[in-house]
C-alpha cells in the first residue's frame, strides 16, 4: 500500500503540472493560439508517456492506477460558470482530475456522454462508468461497477493509447458501448457491448462483432487504430441502430462490400446482424439520424485536409458510396508512397466524376471533425452543431461549428464558428432543456452550453 501511495503522489504532481499549463491557454486571448496550444500539447504528450510507463510496471503486478486514485466518485471542479459567449450561448465548464488516461496523446482525459431520466452518464475511454442526477452543474459522478475487465483483458485498453471505448448509447433500457476489441494477439476489430442500464452494476456481454479482425501486420502494409475509430451509434428505424466504422488505414476495405470496415452499418437489436447502409468512408466520427425526414447526416475525418459532412437521404433505398479512398479533397500525409500504393488510394479531387456522393461540405485544411448533434426543432429548420479537435483555431479547430441546411437538405446555407479552445470529443443535446453537453478532452472537462 505504501508503494501505491507513492505512485498516487507522483500522479497528483503530474496532473497539477498539466492543469497549470492548461490555464495559460484559457487566459491568453489571441487570434491564433497555435503556439500556446502546441506547448500544452507537447506537455500533455510527455506526461501521458510518463503515466504509461508507470502503468506498464504496475500492470505486471495486476495494479491499475485508475483504481488506486478513485474512491467511488469522479469529482469535478468549476472552471467556468455561466460565461456569455455571444447573445445566444452561455457556457460553463467543469474539470476533473480523476480520469488519468486519455485516448489521445495530446489530451488529458477522453470520455463519452449520454443522458437518460434526468441523469448524465459518462464512460471514460479506459472503461470507467459513472452517473449523476443533472441539476445544471457537474460536481461529482458516482462510479458504476461493471464486469468490463473480465471481457476486455489487454492492457492498452486501460492506458493512454489508441485503444479504448469509442462511444456509448442508451436505448430502450440498455447501454451499448463500442470499443476496440483485441480478437487475437495484435488483431483488432470494433465491437459493441450491451448491458441492461443500471446505476449499480453493469453486466456486459458481447452484442456485435465483425467477422474479421485487422492485424497490425497485414497484407496492405499499414495499420493505425485511430483511423479505425468510428464507433458512433445512434437509434435507427425498425428496431435497429446505426454504427460507424473506420478502415484502420487498410484503405481498400472501404470499397469492399464483404467487409464491415469503413462503413455505416445498420445493426439489428434482436440478433446483432449487420447490413451496410453506405460505404466509402474513411473514419466517420459523428452521426445523426433524422427520423421525421428519413436522412442520415454524418461527419468524417479526411486525411491531410478533406474532413467531410455527408447527407444520405432515404438511406434504405440505395446503398450509397462516398468515395474513399478513390476520391477525397485531402492528401496523403506521407509523400513516399509508391505508384502501386497511390493506385489503391488516388484521392481524386472529385466524387461525382467517379460515381460517388459529394459531401455537402468539406474542410481544407481539416478541422479534426468530431460529433454532430441537431439543435433545431425540425420545423424552424435543420440546424446542427459540429465539434472539432485539431490544434489551429484560425482553421476552425478546437471549436463548435454551427451549420444550417436548406429545405431540401442538399447544401449548407449558414455556417458560423464558436471557439471553445479545446478538443471536443463528444456532444449530446438535451432538447427539452436546450442544452448541449460536451466532453472536452484537452482538460478532461464536461462543458454545458445553454442555447437561446
Amino acid at each position: 500500500m505504501q508503494k501505491s501511495n507513492k505512485y498516487l503522489f507522483f500522479i497528483i504532481i503530474l496532473l497539477l503540472i498539466i492543469i497549470t499549463a492548461g490555464v495559460f491557454i484559457e487566459r491568453k486571448n489571441s487570434s491564433s493560439k497555435k503556439f500556446e496550444i502546441g506547448i500544452l500539447s507537447e506537455q500533455l504528450k510527455v506526461k501521458n508517456q510518463q503515466l504509461a510507463k508507470i502503468q506498464k510496471k504496475l500492470s505486471a503486478k495486476d495494479i491499475n492506477l485508475q483504481d488506486v486514485i478513485n474512491d467511488g466518485f469522479l469529482r469535478f471542479d468549476t472552471a467556468i460558470f455561466n460565461k456569455s459567449i455571444n447573445e445566444k450561448l452561455i457556457f460553463s465548464k467543469f474539470k476533473t482530475q480523476d480520469i488519468l488516461f486519455s485516448k489521445n496523446g495530446y489530451a488529458l482525459g477522453s470520455s463519452y456522454l449520454e443522458f437518460n431520466d434526468n441523469k448524465i452518464y459518462l464512460a471514460s475511454g479506459n472503461g470507467i462508468f459513472a452517473y449523476s442526477e443533472f441539476n445544471g452543474k457537474i460536481e461529482k459522478l458516482k462510479i458504476i461497477n461493471s464486469n468490463i475487465k473480465s471481457i476486455v483483458t489487454y492492457d492498452k485498453f486501460y492506458e493512454t493509447s489508441q485503444y479504448g471505448i469509442k462511444d456509448i448509447l442508451i436505448y430502450e433500457g440498455n447501454l451499448y458501448v463500442s470499443f476496440f476489441n483485441e480478437k487475437f494477439k495484435d488483431c483488432y476489430n470494433l465491437s459493441i457491448l450491451k448491458s441492461k442500464l443500471s446505476t449499480e452494476n453493469l453486466n456486459f456481454s458481447l452484442f456485435y462483432e465483425p467477422k474479421k479482425c485487422i492485424k497490425k501486420k497485414n497484407k496492405y502494409g499499414e495499420f493505425w487504430a485511430h483511423q479505425g475509430a468510428g464507433g458512433r451509434m445512434v437509434p435507427y428505424k425498425n428496431n435497429q441502430i446505426l454504427f460507424t466504422t473506420g478502415d484502420f488505414r487498410y484503405r481498400t476495405l472501404a470499397q469492399n462490400k464483404d467487409s464491415d470496415y469503413a462503413k455505416i452499418l445498420r445493426i439489428n437489436l434482436i440478433n446483432g446482424e449487420s447490413k451496410i447502409v453506405s460505404l466509402g468512408h474513411r473514419n466517420p466520427q459523428g452521426i445523426f439520424y433524422n427520423m421525421k425526414d428519413d436522412y442520415i447526416i454524418s461527419t468524417e475525418h479526411g486525411p491531410k485536409g478533406g474532413d467531410e459532412i455527408n447527407i444520405n437521404k432515404n438511406p434504405d433505398v440505395k446503398m450509397k458510396n462516398y468515395g474513399w479512398p478513390i476520391s477525397s479533397y485531402g492528401d496523403h500525409y506521407a509523400k513516399h508512397y509508391t505508384k502501386e500504393q497511390i493506385a489503391k488510394a488516388p484521392l481524386h479531387k472529385s466524387h461525382k466524376k467517379f460515381g460517388f456522393e459529394e459531401p455537402i461540405k468539406y474542410f481544407v485544411p481539416s478541422i479534426g471533425i468530431s460529433e454532430i448533434i441537431m439543435i433545431s426543432d425540425e420545423i424552424s429548420g435543420h440546424e446542427f452543431l459540429v465539434g472539432s479537435m485539431g490544434s489551429e483555431i484560425k482553421e476552425g479547430d478546437l471549436s463548435l461549428h454551427y451549420i444550417k441546411l436548406n429545405k431540401n437538405k442538399t447544401k449548407v446555407i449558414d455556417h458560423n464558428i464558436v471557439t471553445i479552445g479545446e478538443r471536443i470529443r463528444d456532444m449530446i443535446f438535451l432538447k427539452e432543456k436546450k442544452i448541449a453537453l460536451l466532453f472536452l478532452e484537452t482538460s478532461s472537462s464536461i462543458g454545458i452550453l445553454s442555447i437561446n
